[in-house]
């Protein structure tokens, strides 16, 4: 069983389930999007992670690190919508499902939560995340 979920982020944040929506508001170049019903989202600026270009972004609940979400953000997979197909979004979760397997986090469950890589139908996007249980 993997240990519980941590990841040194380029940008100076160490993300785990213990991490503070303020040390993630106070990165550079982070956008927050507050979904104003007690989830706060923030997208970290792109960076290159274990080999792959990876975009991360934080979801903390009532102020607690709740999930994070991955995608490898390489061109193969599209740069806009211009450019998107299903099958494409499909190879991303792929890709991103063996980028958290380089790491030690195959998808599976956990004690400390879940990895998970997949599709999305409803919103068109592939990738993947963790997801924390409540302490």
């Amino acid at each position: 069983m993997p240990a519980e979920f941590v990841l040194e982020h380029p940008c100076g944040l160490r993300i785990e389930r213990t991490l503070l929506e303020s040390e993630a508001s106070a990165i550079d170049g982070v956008t927050v999007r507050d979904m104003k019903t007690g989830y706060v989202w923030y997208d970290l600026p792109e960076a290159e992670i274990a080999g792959s270009p990876i975009l991360v972004a934080l979801c903390f609940f009532e102020r607690s690190l709740n999930r994070v979400t991955f995608s490898v953000s390489d061109e193969v997979y599209g740069t806009s919508w211009s450019d998107w197909s299903e099958s494409k979004e499909r190879a991303r979760s792929e890709a991103t499902r063996k980028w958290l397997d380089s790491l030690g986090y195959p998808v599976g469950k956990y004690r400390w939560g879940s990895v998970y890589a997949e599709f999305d139908p409803r919103g068109g996007g592939g990738g993947g995340g963790v997801v924390f249980t409540r302490p």
